[in-house]
């Protein structure tokens, strides 16, 4: 699976007692297909993580790593356009400036682990002596690296399994809640742990913070609402919740008979993108298209 969040990662080798080193794509001259902040982390016992050129330079990147690990040395190199390696050829033609720091990733993972604990978003910035910083508000140079998606999905049947394994898939942190034993027993089976609930479950709007989605997946609409006041309570990045348009408009009724913090043309619905989709594959497939559009078009948490 793609490990987007490298810290993460970094910590758990730290953990293990693995020394670590980290290559960061800190400037583009050209188009790129990761982002400026992309990383590839390394161990002492040649393990990695990380995508940085999707396959073009990785290589010459792992080994650069390695190299910063055993010196610790901090460094910038560039790949592609204008590098003076020769042999390396990035196929979009552009420049990838590569940040590698073999020396004070536990700091800095440290530094980054205890505002993502917080459910926070950790502003890295490089110095002018190449050394990473972590500061809790952005600047014009710094990188943004939110915390973990959490993905809070409630329903039933097959919409809801769907999902939920798609989510999974995809790498989000999932926190899954059905009436639905027979699904819950099917998450299992794929190690995956979900929570039953019922008619009096009561939901806390703290639960729900601003790095992350709610997502209503039911036909017995009912269940649906205490859910959603919670999310209208809540600073859920992204509020969606699966029926037709008819189902939304009575849904919207109904929430607009108690007043919530936020107004109910907050939801998403009905959830998902208009792909034609036709079965609960499908259908799942089109919500997490909306959830990432909706995720970087503008706001990249």
């Amino acid at each position: 699976m793609f490990q987007q969040n490298i810290f993460a990662q970094l910590a758990a080798w730290q953990k293990d007692g693995f020394n670590t080193a980290l290559a960061t794509l800190i400037h583009i001259d050209g188009s790129s297909p990761r982002p400026r902040g992309a990383q590839i982390a390394i161990n002492d016992s040649n393990a990695h993580c990380g995508v940085i050129s999707s396959g073009c330079a990785e290589e010459a990147i792992i080994a650069e790593a390695q190299k910063a690990l055993a010196t610790g040395s901090t460094h910038v190199i560039r790949y592609g356009k204008g590098s003076p390696y020769l042999d390396i050829e990035l196929p979009c033609g552009s420049g990838l400036d590569i940040l590698f720091s073999g020396s004070g990733i536990t700091a800095l993972t440290d530094a980054v682990a205890a505002l993502h604990a917080q459910r926070q978003t950790a502003y890295v910035r490089v110095q002018e002596d190449l050394s990473l910083t972590v500061d809790e508000a952005q600047t014009p140079s710094s990188i943004a690296y939110p915390p973990d998606y959490h993905l809070h999905i409630f329903g039933a049947g097959p919409h809801f399994t769907c999902f939920a394994e798609l989510a999974h898939g995809l790498g989000y942190r999932l926190f899954a809640h059905s009436t639905d034993a027979a699904a819950l027993a099917q998450l299992k089976t794929r190690g995956l742990d979900g929570a039953a609930m019922t008619h009096q479950t009561q939901y806390d709007p703290q639960g729900f913070d601003a790095h992350s989605g709610v997502i209503t997946l039911f036909h017995e609409h009912n269940l649906e609402l205490p859910i959603l006041r919670a999310a209208l309570d809540s600073e859920a990045h992204f509020i969606g919740a699966l029926g037709s348009r008819k189902t939304h408009a009575q849904r919207l009724e109904l929430l607009g008979l108690h007043k919530t913090a936020r107004p109910g043309a907050d939801i998403v619905g009905p959830v998902g993108l208009d792909i034609g989709a036709a079965d609960p594959a499908e259908i799942a497939l089109s919500i997490m298209a909306q959830i990432v559009a909706h995720r970087r078009q503008g706001n990249p948490t």
